[in-house]
């Protein structure tokens, strides 16, 4: 069987489930990989290294909740990375659950698959680690969100958070708030608004994500060192980590 963590593959595979579309391009245990739908194929796989956690057992005995699972590639890399247990959350939508469960079937893993908005689920148990990858700048209130994960948290819990970000460069904390009529980083998309997780709402610079950690009493680390190959490729992501205090 291949490592889920391959470094090539072999052909591109699309949509293996009939479903209309996959965003991660899913490693398969034949070496193959899903054809998703960025141009980028390895994109998922720097965006992990970015996040700097070891491979083999970064995760070991830990308890993780990857909110935005979205097609499940980081609760893979999670069980694959040493996390006891797993919970992917993500809302109904037309590839949710169905291309997680499909790839977590083919690698024979065992995410705990919930569809739900995180904002309003009560969860029964709290967690070590938090994946938000992708998810900050959908939320039309990121301040409420962020007390809803910290909720979720142990004592030095950890949450992960990648994010698309303003360009605008100011020492103060700022939120770009995406519009179709301004030339934002990118585009509202108004048709959206009334399905909150998918539409723009806010972009923060550095110093907004700095001030985001740091009201809501975590430590900050911006995860720009040298081991971030991702972001140097895609300026407009960055990713931090949050430590509950």
């Amino acid at each position: 069987m291949e490592p889920f963590f391959q470094k090539s593959y072999g052909r591109l595979i699309d949509s293996p489930n009939k479903a209309p579309f996959w965003w991660h391009s899913m490693p398969l245990p034949d070496g193959d990989r899903v054809n998703g739908v960025n141009p980028d194929k390895d994109y998922q796989f720097k965006k992990w290294r970015a996040l700097q956690i070891d491979e083999a057992n970064g995760l070991a005995g830990k308890r993780v909740i990857d909110i935005g699972a979205n097609d499940g590639f980081f609760s893979l890399c999670a069980i694959v990375a040493g996390a006891v247990n797993v919970t992917s959350l993500d809302k109904d939508c037309s590839t949710w659950p169905g291309n997680i469960q499909y790839a977590s079937h083919a690698w024979g893993l065992s995410p705990q698959i919930i569809t739900a908005d995180f904002r309003t689920w009560e969860s029964p148990e709290r967690y070590d680690v938090i994946f938000f990858l992708g998810v900050l700048y959908h939320l039309e209130d990121p301040f409420t969100a962020m007390r809803v994960l910290s909720s979720l948290l142990n004592k030095d819990g950890v949450i992960y958070v990648e994010s698309q970000m303003s360009q605008i460069e100011s020492p103060l904390p700022l939120f770009e708030y995406a519009s179709d009529i301004y030339p934002t980083i990118a585009n509202q998309e108004k048709s959206w608004l009334a399905a909150t997780g998918v539409s723009n709402y806010l972009f923060p610079n550095v110093p907004a994500v700095r001030n985001l950690a740091y009201s809501y009493d975590f430590a900050f680390e911006h995860l720009n060192g040298p081991q971030n190959l991702f972001s140097p490729e895609y300026p407009s992501r960055q990713l931090f980590k949050f430590t509950k205090m």
